[in-house]
């Protein structure tokens, strides 16, 4: 059986703070730079997440566009227009970078798939257009 990979973009929005509540406000600006700031920042985010499945013999597809729409938005919801830090428990205690973020939304997104003959096979989170994260499960 022929396994194609699928792929989709989706662009959000989000704010975050790079600081270890632990350090000194020294130590958190030489290590961040910045990203450590007292209200912090935000960013036009890019994720693309990557699928691999059979194409079904009925519809010609991997999955339907429609359901990987919706199914990143409701994967991108707790954090789309937030401030990450504030809302999201896993940010309370963990720095929210690139890397930290899109191993967060790898495993929502791991969850939230129902498609049992489908499987993530990588995300990518662009912070802007020179910096990325790839994440694979």
């Amino acid at each position: 059986m022929t396994v194609t990979r699928l792929a989709r973009r989706k662009g959000f929005q989000c704010m975050h703070r790079y600081a270890v509540e632990e350090w000194s406000a020294e130590r958190n600006r030489e290590t961040f730079g910045a990203c450590f700031t007292a209200t912090g920042h935000g960013h036009n985010y890019e994720l693309e997440a990557y699928f691999e499945g059979p194409v079904d013999p009925h519809t010609g597809m991997v999955l339907n566009l429609t359901d990987v729409d919706q199914l990143l938005d409701e994967v991108l919801a707790p954090i789309a227009g937030q401030h990450v830090n504030f809302t999201q428990a896993e940010f309370k205690s963990t720095v929210p970078t690139t890397e930290n973020l899109a191993s967060y939304l790898l495993a929502r997104l791991t969850r939230t798939l129902k498609a049992p003959q489908v499987r993530v096979v990588k995300i990518r989170l662009y912070e802007n257009e020179d910096l990325w994260v790839d994440v694979w499960p």
